[in-house]
C-alpha cells in the first residue's frame, strides 16, 4: 500500500470514529431532552378541584379564583362533601375544598406528589384567607363600636376566640403502609419497562419457532405478571389493589411489550428491535407520566403517552391499586391493542429470524 493510500485509509477510519461519536452525542442529547423537557415545561391541563360548603363562602371563593387559580385548574362546585369524596375516588378531582366555619381540604396523595403538593398549598392559602376574614370582621366590629360609642372595645377583644380556625387536611386516598410516600409506585415503571425489554430481546434471540416465540411471550406475560404481583403487590404493597386486577394489568403490559419486540424482530430482524426500543424507551417513557398525572405534561404529550405501553401501564396500575372506582378503559384498550398487534406480527413473521435466513456458506463435498 502506497503512502497516499495509507493516509486515505487512516483518514477514513478516523472520519468514521468522529461520525459515530457525533451521532451518539446527538442521540444522547435528544434522549435527555425527551426525558427532561416534559417535566420542566409541564403545566396543568384538564385538572379539576371540587368546591362545596356554605353558599356564600363558595360563591366568594369562585369569584376570587376567576383571575388566578381558575386559570390553572377547573373549579367545579359540587353538592356536598360526599360528592367531593366520590369525585376524588373516581379521579375526577385531584382534591376538594369544603368551605364553612370549619374549613377542610380533601386530598389524594395516591395521585402523586405534584397534585398533593398543589392541594397542600391550597390548604395554606385557605388558612390565610380564613384568618384574614376573621381579623377583618373583628376590626369592622371595633370600628363600628368606636364610631357609635356603643360597646366596650376591651370587652369585645376579650370575647375573641383564643385560636384561629384551623384548616383540616384529610387524605381521602393515601398510599399503602408498605409504600407510604409512593416512591415504589413512582419508580416501578422504569425497571418494569427496561426489564421487560431485556426479557423480550432474550426471547427474540433464543427462541426460533413462530409458535414457540408466541408461547414464550404469553408465558412471560402470565408468569411474569404473577411473580410481579406477588412481589410488588402482596409483599411490598407497591400495588395494593385487587390481586386479580393487578395481575391482569401487569400481565397485559408484559405481553404487550414482549409481543412488540418479538413481532418486529421476527419481521425486520435487528432493525425491528431498534424500532421497538425507540417506541418504548425514546418516545413512550418520557411521556408515561410516572410521577405526575399525564395532564401535567406539555403540548398534549401526556394524552399521547396514554396510548403507549409505559403510559398506559402507569395509569392502569395506579388506578387498579388505589382508584378502583375509576374507569380505566382507555388503558386496558391501549395495552390490549399493542399486545394483539405484536402477536399478529409474531404470527406473520417467517419461521426463522432474518439473521438465521441469511445465506450460509456452501458445503464442499469431497469425492
Amino acid at each position: 500500500m502506497s503512502g497516499n493510500e495509507s493516509t486515505i485509509a487512516t483518514g477514513s477510519r478516523w472520519g468514521r470514529v468522529w461520525g459515530i461519536v457525533s451521532v451518539a452525542a446527538v442521540a444522547l442529547t435528544l434522549l435527555a431532552v425527551a426525558f427532561v423537557w416534559p417535566s420542566a415545561e409541564g403545566e396543568a391541563d384538564g385538572i379539576s378541584v371540587a368546591v362545596t360548603g356554605q353558599p356564600e363562602a363558595v360563591e366568594g371563593f369562585v369569584k376570587a379564583a376567576e383571575g388566578g387559580l381558575g386559570e390553572v385548574v377547573d373549579i367545579v362546585v359540587v353538592d356536598d362533601r360526599d360528592a367531593a369524596v366520590t369525585g376524588i375516588e373516581q379521579r375526577k378531582f385531584i382534591g376538594a375544598l369544603v368551605l364553612g366555619e370549619e374549613p377542610e381540604v380533601l386530598t389524594a396523595s395516591a395521585n402523586g406528589q405534584v397534585p398533593a403538593a398543589f392541594m397542600t398549598e391550597m390548604a395554606s392559602q385557605v388558612q390565610i384567607n380564613a384568618s384574614e376574614q376573621m381579623y377583618a370582621g373583628v376590626i369592622g366590629q371595633l370600628q363600628e363600636a368606636l364610631a357609635s360609642g356603643e360597646g366596650d372595645p376591651a370587652t369585645m377583644l376579650n370575647q375573641l376566640p383564643e385560636s384561629l380556625p384551623a384548616v383540616q387536611v384529610t387524605d381521602v386516598v393515601p398510599y399503602s403502609e408498605g409504600d407510604p410516600n409512593g416512591v415504589g409506585l413512582t419508580t416501578a415503571g422504569i425497571p418494569l419497562t427496561v426489564g421487560t425489554l431485556l426479557a423480550s430481546i432474550l426471547i427474540a434471540f433464543t427462541v426460533a419457532g413462530r409458535w414457540q416465540r408466541i408461547s414464550a411471550v404469553l408465558g412471560l406475560g402470565v408468569g411474569g405478571g404473577l411473580i410481579l404481583t406477588l412481589v410488588l403487590g402482596t409483599w411490598l404493597q407497591v400495588y395494593p389493589g385487587s390481586f386479580g386486577l393487578v395481575w391482569a394489568a401487569l400481565s397485559l403490559s408484559l405481553t404487550a411489550t414482549s409481543a412488540l419486540f418479538v413481532g418486529l424482530h421476527g419481521l425486520l430482524g435487528r432493525a425491528g428491535l431498534g424500532i421497538a426500543a425507540a417506541v418504548t424507551l425514546f418516545a413512550a417513557m418520557p411521556w408515561a407520566a410516572f410521577a405526575v398525572p399525564y395532564q401535567f405534561l406539555p403540548a398534549g404529550l401526556g394524552h399521547i403517552g396514554q396510548w403507549l405501553i409505559p403510559g398506559a401501564t402507569t395509569t392502569l396500575t395506579r388506578t387498579v391499586s388505589y382508584f378502583p372506582d375509576t374507569t380505566a378503559s382507555t388503558s386496558w384498550w391501549a395495552l390490549a391493542i399493542w399486545a394483539a398487534g405484536g402477536l399478529i406480527l409474531a404470527l406473520l413473521a417467517r419461521q426463522k429470524r432474518p439473521s438465521e435466513t441469511a445465506a450460509s456458506p456452501a458445503t464442499t463435498v469431497r469425492h
